[in-house]
């Protein structure tokens, strides 16, 4: 999805980019409507997915404290 080259540049398409923003709040509205601890467990299984699929580390990091938040809850 997103390629270095030999320069250490990062190019990316902003299609990709969206898609990637469109699987980041699926996860945030999953973990939202996470009611018990094997909803949350799923939605860990979900963000360990979007981690590997899109890389994107800060995103993954930002629904992984949404997920601890919402365990305090439960």
């Amino acid at each position: 999805m997103i390629t270095k080259d030999n320069d250490n540049l990062l190019y990316f398409r902003i299609d990709i980019m969206d898609k990637i923003l469109q699987a980041k709040n699926k996860g945030r509205k999953i973990i939202e409507s996470c009611e018990n601890h094997k909803q949350l467990d799923c939605a860990k299984r979900y963000i360990n997915q979007y981690s590997k699929t899109t890389e994107d580390l800060v995103g993954a990091s930002e629904l992984e404290v949404l997920l601890l938040a919402k365990r305090l809850y439960i």
